[in-house]
């Protein structure tokens, strides 16, 4: 604002001033004529004249502007003053209304300041307010909090409790030591363990048909190689004699495997129960949720209830489900001698749970139902792919070339007709006239069968049963044979193995003797390694007695005992008296040692 005030007033002087000098000139002007004469002087009268006239007038010029500049400088220093003290009253006004604004903006500013202090003071009670609040939300979560824990520990410890009280009774049958193992691992045990599927020793299971066959796990043979049926049957067979040589049929009576098989059945239709009552109740809940969720038109589409996992943990409600279901409709869960109608058997599988069972009587049940195994065609979770080896080549060199012929002229038939028609009219031609009508794989007859060669000599009215074996279980004289010298060459192989490992035996017993025979007497080393002398304890033998026995025996003793135990081995004739007597200088003492040592 002053820079405003004083450029208005400079530009005000500025104007005046040059106002002024202009109308002094101007008079000046006016009252004083030039002087100057029409005649011509002389050059140097004129010059003097001149000289003279001009001095005069230069003073009398110079005396007149001295007064005009003298009465100029008073108007403009009157001026000047004039222009002071108007700017003086116009800064005072300035100073003054600036002022007044200046207090008016600070005025604004501390009322402004007064009401943002006020809301802060307003927002500090209510941060406080609401701390408070906090905190005793906080300290009511706690204790809500600490309850939960104290609940959770209280049950915690009963359930541990329990535990402990159960480990407790079950203590006095847990094996801790080698030999309680030892003697707990009876061939009675074994068998109990090793015989059939879900076997246990030592602690009893509490309930043996309430987890049995619940969760199975079923692998699909991934390998690139199918196995042929000669493979299949050696394995099947190899898996027979395995288990003819380890059951022992003096333990597992039919009465023990009927009980057993019985236990299996009654817990695999458990299982079957339990199975179908979970669906059932998962696809009422399902159609529960949908009733709950269906929306009247013209209305906002609701969201559907999410289902509660209660039913997967409730066995009593699925076996309860279940049981219904079994009495409503046994043919969900049995094999009937006689088996329903199609048209009956798919109006059942169709029906609702409230509905029965209505066909005709099926008789009494053989067999509880497997869903995956039943509907199988090869009665297995998952198709077994067999191998077959394609058949020999029995044509004649003419006939080969024959056809060796027929295959290039049908090529060149074919280049010949593509270079004459475009593609697309050749690929009509290749689907209507080069291949043929479409293959019917239903009456596909034509492949690589073996059923002629099966059928050969079988007549089909008294072999009718032996025409509907599947080409899997089709086995002939070949594959007997074949059979016969796979197994002969693997049990040579085995009986090899065995020689080896006697005869490496056999080194290694001569080599201990011979460093025996260096070494001093009280640093011999035991005849038994720890592997034998367990299997010694196991049984109840005498360790110290057999070592002594052999420590008795001499180097030719020991040799003669190895060689006659490989020709027991290689011999297939049961010996008739003792294995012993063929071993030179023997006392009765060690043949009875030996043979019991042996038995």
């Amino acid at each position: 604002h002053i820079r405003q005030t004083m450029s208005g007033v400079l530009q005000m002087c500025s104007r005046r001033t040059v106002s002024v000098r202009r109308q002094c000139w101007k008079s000046l002007s006016a009252s004083e004529p030039r002087w100057y004469s029409a005649t011509p002087r002389a050059l140097d009268e004129e010059a003097t004249a001149t000289k003279k006239d001009d001095s005069a007038d230069l003073r009398k010029i110079a005396q007149e502007y001295n007064r005009r500049k003298a009465a100029y400088k008073r108007q403009v220093s009157k001026l000047r003053k004039g222009y002071m003290q108007e700017y003086q009253r116009n800064k005072a006004e300035d100073d003054a209304q600036r002022d007044a604004e200046a207090a008016e903006t600070t005025r604004r500013r501390l009322e402004r300041q007064r009401a943002k202090n006020e809301r802060s003071i307003q927002n500090a009670y209510r941060q406080q307010e609401l701390r408070r609040q906090t905190e005793l939300a906080f300290q009511d979560h706690l204790r809500v909090q600490q309850e939960k824990r104290e609940y959770e520990k209280d049950v915690f410890n009963r359930a541990r409790q329990l535990v402990i009280d159960e480990l407790e009774e079950e203590a006095p049958l847990w094996l801790t030591t080698p030999e309680e193992i030892e003697a707990a691992f009876t061939p009675e045990a074994e068998q109990a363990l090793w015989g059939r599927p879900q076997g246990v020793i030592g602690v009893p299971n509490p309930s043996l048909d309430s987890e049995f066959w619940q969760y199975e796990c079923h692998t699909w043979d991934m390998s690139k190689t199918y196995k042929t049926q000669q493979d299949i049957l050696a394995e099947e067979y190899e898996d027979r004699v395995y288990d003819e040589t380890n059951i022992d049929p003096s333990y597992w009576t039919p009465e023990k495997i009927a009980e057993r098989e019985a236990l299996e059945r009654k817990a695999k239709l458990r299982a079957n129960v339990r199975t179908e009552g979970r669906k059932s109740l998962l696809r009422r809940q399902k159609e529960f949720l949908d009733d709950e969720a269906e929306t009247p038109e013209g209305e906002v589409p609701r969201p559907k209830p999410i289902p509660s996992l209660g039913v997967l943990g409730s066995n009593k409600a699925q076996e309860k489900e279940g049981a219904e279901m079994l009495l409503k409709d046994p043919t969900k869960f049995f094999v009937f001698q006689r088996k329903a109608d199609s048209t009956q058997s798919e109006a059942s599988e169709e029906s609702e749970l409230d509905e029965s069972y209505s066909g005709p009587s099926l008789g009494a049940p053989v067999d509880i139902k497997d869903p995956l195994r039943h509907n199988s065609p090869q009665g297995r979770v998952f198709p077994r792919g067999i191998g077959k080896a394609p058949k020999p080549d029995m044509r004649s060199e003419k006939e080969k070339k024959r056809q060796e012929r027929e295959e290039k002229l049908w090529a060149a038939a074919q280049a010949q007709a593509r270079s004459d028609k475009d593609e697309i009219d050749m690929a009509a031609d290749d689907d209507m006239e080069f291949y043929g009508e479409p293959l019917d794989y239903d009456k596909n007859d034509g492949w690589d069968s073996d059923d002629e060669e099966w059928f050969k000599g079988l007549d089909p009215d008294r072999d009718a049963e032996m025409m509907k074996v599947p080409r899997e279980y089709r086995y002939r004289e070949e594959d007997i044979d074949w059979l016969i010298q796979k197994l002969e060459t693997k049990a040579g192989q085995m009986q090899s193995h065995v020689n080896t490992t006697i005869e490496s035996m056999e080194m290694e017993t001569r080599s201990r003797m011979d460093d025996a025979d260096k070494m001093p007497e009280a640093e011999s080393q035991p005849f038994f390694d720890e592997t034998a002398v367990a299997k010694l304890k196991s049984v109840g033998g005498d360790v110290d007695r057999f070592e002594k026995l052999m420590a008795s025996l001499s180097k030719d003793q020991m040799l003669s005992l190895f060689g006659l135990e490989a020709d027991r081995r290689d011999s297939k004739d049961e010996a008739t008296g003792s294995p012993f007597d063929g071993v030179p200088g023997l006392t009765s003492e060690q043949i009875t040692g030996l043979t019991e040592l042996d038995a």
